[in-house]
């Protein structure tokens, strides 16, 4: 029960995250050498990186809340 709690808060992390860069993204338009949109502003602010990290947290915490839920016994 607490890898599921654990891996739980890690997907609402990850998805907190990305939220929080779709946000800006969304309110804050940026053009990067003729890239707009949402890669346009994740290259421009250099946010790329923490916008990976956020899905591979995402990720993560669903692998480990679907293990904890289907597979463990």
């Amino acid at each position: 029960m607490k890898r599921l709690i654990f891996g739980a808060l890690v997907f609402l992390c990850g998805m907190a995250g990305i939220l929080v860069l779709l946000v800006l993204a969304v309110n804050n338009p940026w053009d990067y050498n003729g890239i707009t949109g949402i890669l346009g502003f994740l290259l421009g602010s250099q946010t790329l990186f923490a916008f990976i990290i956020f899905i591979i947290m995402f990720t993560g915490g669903l692998a480990i809340c679907f293990y904890e839920a289907y597979f463990k016994k």
